[in-house]
């Protein structure tokens, strides 16, 4: 059975772990970190999957499944030009940078780990490296890149999966040194500039996306103490990647604020998170009330809500396995700028509730276990389980933080 190729696979790699699987010391350079996911919890998921134990054996065939169906329909996407032009302004253009972009170049590097098959490992590298022919990102109606270019957006969200999968790869014969370091100087001189925009810019979601992508990148190029990572816009200015790591985190924390000096390019008059965790930025995308005390709707505004949770989740995860839970935690003196929060407001609402979607409700997984809050437990149970991929970057949160929800 394919799960047993696992206990022979990852052992070879050395690890020092604490009791909740998170890597605390790298015994040597080629270790991956695990940014959503460790390897050895991914070991513990495959493990009980060949044992047949629930929820792990039903999430994990699930998993293969999409990521198999995924590979196969891969093989008919376009090719990546070298200059990237987004037609449309669509979100899902060019499909690499989709969500089923991102989905595929994670998932092909996690499901190596669970079946120690290279034909992932090797899907996962190809996606990886192809990125790094690619320059641009420009909307094709302007001639010249501008600043608010969807191609921001499309990078923040759909490219930085790609760099959870680089992580994965670590200690892979066939990720090089060489490889590596092409994919660096990538994120450095392509993806950075764009992205941090985003984080010193955007109010919105754009802006969570923009933030986590910006530190997620910094803290991956940070083997490189001597580099440079430049930003141009809205203001010019180089940072060392210990430096932008720190800055863009600052300004996710910002981001939650509703005070005058963290306005940003907020287009209502409230902004962050309110102290009921409403999120103005975001309800004023469907017909509801900014300021209201529930969601009348299940329109925009919910749905945009639901975003910007999921991607701050993914923040806030990542941050955690490094030993700061300040996203995770973080709250002002008046309650405003709770992440919790946030999640109440949506889910454990006393006038009207909703349950996160399908692909969203990945994210309620990976905040549950930080939390163990009990509205949402019981969110997952009335709501869940939702899909076995995620939105866009609490991708698989449902795989990787498993939870029984048929339990009484």
């Amino acid at each position: 059975m394919k799960y047993l190729l696992l206990i022979l696979f990852v052992p070879n790699l050395l690890f020092s772990f604490d009791d909740s699987g998170i890597n605390l010391k790298k015994e040597k350079s080629t270790v991956p970190k695990g940014f959503l996911v460790s390897v050895k919890e991914l070991s513990d998921i495959g493990h009980k999957a060949h044992e047949g134990i629930e929820p792990y054996h039903t999430n994990v065939t699930l998993f293969l499944g999409f990521i198999d169906s995924l590979m196969q329909a891969s093989l008919a996407w376009p090719q990546l030009s070298r200059e990237v032009i987004i037609t449309g302004r669509s979100s899902q253009d060019p499909v690499q940078l989709s969500s089923t972009g991102g989905k595929l170049a994670y998932g092909t590097a996690i499901a190596w780990h669970l079946t120690g098959d290279d034909k992932y490992a090797v899907k996962a590298k190809e996606l990886i490296l192809n990125l790094t022919e690619t320059y641009g990102y420009r909307n094709e109606e302007h001639k010249d890149f501008q600043w608010g270019a969807q191609g921001i957006l499309n990078l923040a969200r759909g490219g930085t999966p790609y760099i959870y999968a680089a992580d994965l790869l670590e200690g892979w014969e066939g990720w090089t040194a060489k490889n590596k370091l092409k994919y660096q100087i990538w994120l450095r001189d392509i993806m950075y500039p764009k992205v941090a925009w985003a984080s010193r810019t955007r109010k919105n979601n754009w802006g969570v996306a923009g933030s986590f992508a910006a530190a997620l990148l910094s803290f991956y190029v940070m083997d490189h103490p001597d580099w440079r990572l430049e930003e141009v816009s809205p203001f010019p200015k180089k940072l060392s990647p210990k430096e932008a790591f720190e800055s863009h985190n600052r300004y996710q924390i910002g981001r939650l604020k509703t005070s005058a000096d963290w306005k940003m390019d907020a287009k209502v008059s409230l902004w962050g998170i309110l102290p009921n965790g409403a999120i103005p930025e975001e309800i004023r995308r469907g017909k509801d009330s900014i300021d209201g005390d529930y969601l009348p709707s299940d329109g925009s505004g919910t749905h945009y809500t639901m975003t910007h949770i999921e991607h701050l989740t993914a923040h806030a995860e990542f941050l955690n396995r490094l030993g700061d839970s300040s996203l995770y935690d973080h709250v002002e003196t008046d309650g405003s700028g709770s992440l919790l929060q946030a999640y109440i407001y949506v889910i454990n609402n006393p006038t009207k509730s909703h349950c996160f979607t399908g692909t969203r409700i990945n994210a309620l997984y990976m905040a549950y276990r930080y939390y163990k809050h009990p509205a949402m437990l019981r969110s997952l149970k009335e709501c869940g389980p939702g899909n076995i991929s995620g939105q866009r970057l609490a991708l698989y949160g449902r795989l990787t933080h498993p939870l029984d929800i048929s339990m009484n």
